[in-house]
């Protein structure tokens, strides 16, 4: 992502033709489109009735769980909107996906665990039915929402980590949307009062397994998106890598969910198995993120191979390649020019970022690729110290 806060910076947005509108977020031409909002309106009209019926019941177990909510989705937004280093997803498509995680697949879910827990019962499987329930139909519904946020809006999906972006969104909108229904369960339940009891659920959902439904989902994310637009590797590939991820984030929801076997049935045993599992998915989550990383700087370097130096250096190139690399940059030119110079060339770093976007999007030598140029140029022209190659940390092996 970028790293400044945004400022009147000319740039050129994607567009199929000059002079015509910028393509909407979700056209309405598009069936996806069409499905989310459905989806979305008949769910939505279905949590608003379970949202007055526990206003009623429970007014302060409501108000906690909604604080809580705030609190965690302002966090893990925050962390999220950080993965990607070379964009800013439409906040939009952000708050599409959230919305699909926070109403339509909790609302969807609920109906389908019943149907599948008793299924499970009725075979003799009660003990497992946590763990194979909610792996299948909550990443199952999950799934669908990031299918449709990508389809719908596949104008503006370029990169496998969007998908894995726009995952976690989904992910991190189910969850506090969970944990809501949990601490209204809880403050309903707690025989003293009902704040003590939405606190205690509350917290301990917060604590124990943070994020863990946005990691589920970025990782089944980020392979629905490269089977959607890695069109430079095969067909089979393509699938491959989004099956491995689909079933990736099931063993680890699955993992997560399960009965304990392999740890005393204890509390110090429940502890440390909570521990291992969630130092697990954080590591799954972060090989996936790392790999998703090495796809962007090899999409990132060869959108601006053999552009000329008045447009972007080899040294600025390599500074734009990290958020470190760019602020070294704007430290550098700080010392040499004051803060206005700073701010110069944290503009160049933008319009230089955009353009490489529009280089994924159209060919070079396009309308739209030739105006960001000379933005670029422009921007150039205003330095008043040249921009200093800063060192880069040494490159990890993919």
């Amino acid at each position: 992502m970028t790293d400044h806060a945004p400022r009147n910076v000319p740039v050129v947005l994607p567009t199929s033709a000059p002079g015509r509108r910028r393509r909407a977020l979700f056209p309405h031409y598009q069936w996806a489109t069409w499905l989310y909002w459905v989806c979305l309106v008949v769910t939505g009209v279905g949590m608003l009735r379970v949202a007055r019926q526990d206003a009623f019941l429970t007014p302060e177990g409501l108000a906690i769980g909604v604080l809580l909510a705030v609190l965690v989705t302002l966090l893990l937004t925050a962390v999220v909107r950080r993965l990607d280093l070379f964009e800013d997803e439409p906040v939009g498509m952000l708050l599409a996906a959230y919305a699909w995680g926070f109403v339509a697949a909790p609302t969807i879910v609920v109906v389908a665990n019943d149907h599948l827990i008793s299924a499970l019962e009725r075979v003799g499987l009660a003990s497992w039915s946590a763990a194979l329930v909610g792996p299948t139909d909550e990443e199952l519904v999950k799934l669908l929402g990031v299918v449709l946020v990508l389809y719908a809006g596949r104008a503006h999906v370029t990169r496998p980590l969007n998908g894995l972006v726009y995952g976690a969104m989904v992910g991190l909108g189910f969850e506090v949307s969970e944990n809501i229904s949990y601490i209204v369960q809880g403050a309903i339940m707690d025989p003293n009062a009902d704040a003590v009891g939405a606190l205690q659920v509350g917290l301990s959902r917060v604590l124990v397994g943070l994020g863990g439904h946005a990691m589920f989902s970025a990782i089944a994310g980020f392979g629905i998106a490269y089977a959607l637009v890695a069109f430079q590797v095969s067909t089979a590939r393509r699938v491959t890598v989004a099956v491995a991820a689909s079933a990736l984030a099931w063993v680890l929801h699955f993992a997560w969910n399960a009965p304990e076997i392999f740890f005393p049935s204890s509390e110090a045993g429940a502890f440390a198995s909570v521990v291992v599992k969630y130092v697990v998915l954080i590591l799954a989550f972060v090989l996936v993120v790392r790999y998703a990383r090495h796809i962007d700087h090899r999409w990132f370097e060869a959108a601006l191979a053999g552009q000329p130096d008045d447009v972007v250096t080899p040294g600025e190139r390599e500074a734009l390649r990290s958020v470190h690399g760019r602020r070294a940059a704007r430290k550098a030119a700080r010392r040499a020019g004051g803060r206005a110079e700073s701010r110069r060339l944290a503009d160049l770093q933008e319009a230089q970022l955009r353009l490489a976007t529009l280089l994924g999007l159209h060919p070079d030598g396009s309308p739209p690729v030739e105006v960001q140029k000379e933005v670029v140029r422009e921007i150039r022209a205003q330095l008043l110290v040249p921009v200093q190659a800063s060192p880069s940390p040494a490159r990890s092996a993919p």
